[in-house]
């Protein structure tokens, strides 16, 4: 196309306004080739923002594209193209969650499908906000509220939509980005991975806004006053990094205590049988001895990733109300009473604790160190209690140094499609096609585990990829009337289903945010995934490289801050959701009603 585009016109309106010629696309082929460009730029700049490359200043630009289509002419074919862009982002993007089974690859898909929508809901809000203010040009703004804020209080509010809605997820939110550059992410202890996202988009506005003014040198009447969103973003990021280098700085205390981290790299099935699971204690009872023996410290702790503890035996407990469920009765043997199950569930946890209690001796004898007590263990593990009714839940168990079973924790958050899948018991064909181990409860107690000398709080497996589950636990125990809070989160999770993919390197970049907005170290042991050691600042100290088996010697230190994140939650962000929802709900209703209107004037022409 040999025109120019002018100074006051935006590409896409330039483009709709030409006249088609023999030698020249027409103005819809044209249109659909700039949105096409704008949405592959916005996917490729937001997947080379975060891993496996992880550049991520890149994010800053991130949503250039974006903030462009949203005032493209409202004719422009935009919604499907921005969407397949979006949809080949989160699919790349999440593509490790395909290798964990073969029926993982319809979630994979469905949940890529879901997210993708974000983007488009983002662009449309802001496209009904451009045309309620009459910022489309030539008219002058109505508005006195920055476009900044309004483009940071719709994204950050989509953002908390999908860390609630059907069970939620945190992972790949706009601020995990940043997660290399320690000092841009302490904000994250004021509101969370949120207030990171907040800041951003606010940038990329300011972008967008300097690149319209002199690159493209739109005409300056479509902005509310000159440099507004450039000195709002300025301003925010200034102070952001004078936050970071301020809260960087702040003095920890040493907790003198070492915790071994076990990260080991066994494959593992769901139809995974006992021999196989017996196989993968006696491999990780192994690295744990080893570890004793090459620690230049003593232990406090050993902590064993999610799962790898149970060995086939999990921790078994009965409740008040005991009742023989009906598949343990044989129809050609006496009725099995409870006072029986109860019993042989007390000679399970007996011979539970005897398995622990050797491999505590063996550890001890290992070590070169001279101490009385062997270290307590800290492992995944199922967890089984018969009731009125038998439950099952992914657990953690603790083992103290005297061999006794001092606390459990049992799984709060299920992965949907991974330990739970909705409608599953009501409908049969779907039972049928899943494999064993989806039937898991949910539990429901924050828990900490008080060793001598430092208190932790246990979290397992995708917990920490959903930040309000660390975040909410923590402020649970700052509402007791508890001493003080743990010292560090302890967080054992299973990864080497998704084959050392950026699934894995996603997932640290969480913890590394809830660190921060917790003001707490994490401490990830994990079976083929991030077995790292996160300090209260979000900087990783210590981690395995990815595919390899080793042992990981924390020694965390004390950060007596309790984080605003902490004491109030994230209730701002939620006041954004709930503004965002009510904007959804409005343009909405505005398109019934126009529906509606177009319908009955039709009907009224055809009536006439």
């Amino acid at each position: 196309m040999s025109e120019t585009i002018s100074s006051s016109d935006n590409p896409a309106s330039v483009v709709a306004s030409k006249q088609p010629s023999p030698n020249q696309p027409t103005p819809i082929t044209a249109s659909a080739r700039w949105l096409l460009a704008a949405s592959t730029a916005f996917a490729v700049v937001l997947w080379l923002s975060g891993p496996p490359l992880a550049i991520g200043p890149l994010v800053f630009i991130a949503l250039v594209p974006l903030l462009a289509i949203a005032e493209v002419d409202s004719s422009s074919p935009w919604k499907r193209t921005l969407y397949v862009a979006s949809l080949a982002y989160w699919l790349i993007s999440l593509q490790g969650l395909r290798y964990a089974h073969p029926l993982m690859f319809l979630p994979w898909i469905a949940l890529s499908a879901y997210l993708a929508t974000y983007p488009l809901l983002f662009v449309a809000l802001l496209r009904r906000w451009h045309s309620s203010t009459g910022r489309a040009y030539p008219s002058p703004p109505k508005s006195k509220i920055p476009i900044c804020f309004v483009a940071a209080v719709t994204w950050v509010g989509l953002e908390w939509i999908r860390n609630y809605l059907f069970t939620g997820i945190s992972v790949l939110m706009l601020g995990h980005s940043l997660a290399d550059m320690p000092m841009l992410i302490q904000i994250a202890d004021l509101g969370g991975t949120y207030a990171v996202s907040f800041v951003i988009v606010c940038v990329n506005v300011a972008m967008h806004e300097a690149l319209n003014r002199w690159v493209v040198r739109r005409n300056p009447v479509t902005f509310e006053s000159p440099g507004t969103s450039l000195a709002i973003a300025g301003g925010l990021l200034v102070a952001t990094l004078a936050y970071g280098a301020m809260t960087m700085n702040v003095a920890t205390e040493p907790t003198g205590k070492t915790i071994a981290l076990l990260g080991g790299n066994e494959l593992t099935v769901y139809e995974q049988d006992v021999a196989r699971e017996q196989e993968i204690f006696a491999a990780y009872a192994q690295l744990a001895i080893d570890a004793a023996a090459k620690s230049e410290s003593e232990l406090a702790a050993v902590v064993w990733p999610e799962s790898m503890f149970s060995g086939g035996m999990p921790w078994m407990s009965t409740g008040p109300d005991l009742v023989v469920p009906d598949f343990m009765q044989t129809p050609s043997l006496p009725a099995l009473q409870p006072e029986q199950l109860r019993f042989a569930v007390e000679s399970n946890q007996v011979e539970f604790l005897n398995r622990a209690q050797s491999i505590q001796y063996a550890m001890a004898a290992s070590s070169t160190l001279a101490s009385e007590d062997p270290p307590s263990i800290i492992g995944g593990c199922g967890l089984v209690q018969y009731a009125d009714r038998p439950s099952q839940y992914s657990g953690v168990v603790w083992v103290d140094s005297s061999s006794k079973m001092s606390g459990t924790y049992s799984k709060n958050h299920l992965v949907l499609f991974g330990e739970t899948i909705p409608l599953v018991h009501s409908l049969p064909w779907i039972r049928d096609m899943v494999p064993p181990g989806l039937g898991l409860n949910r539990g429901t107690q924050t828990e900490r585990f008080d060793l001598d000398g430092i208190s932790l709080l246990p979290n397992l497996c995708i917990e920490t990829a959903v930040e309000r589950i660390p975040v909410n636990h923590m402020h649970q125990l700052n509402s007791r009337a508890t001493p003080k809070l743990p010292d560090a989160i302890v967080t054992l999770t299973n990864d080497v289903w998704f084959h050392d993919s950026a699934v894995v390197d996603h997932h640290l970049r969480c913890a590394q945010l809830v660190a921060v907005g917790c003001r707490r170290p994490v401490l990830s042991a994990a079976n083929g995934g991030p077995t790292a050691w996160i300090d209260s600042s979000g900087r990783i100290m210590e981690r395995l490289p990815k595919g390899q088996s080793g042992v990981i010697y924390a020694q965390p230190e004390r950060d007596q801050r309790v984080s605003l994140y902490v004491r109030i939650g994230a209730w701002p962000a939620g006041l954004m959701g709930v503004a965002t929802i009510c904007g959804l709900l409005w343009m909405m209703l505005e398109r019934l009603t126009r529906r509606r209107n177009q319908n009955e004037i039709a009907d009224g022409l055809e009536t006439n």
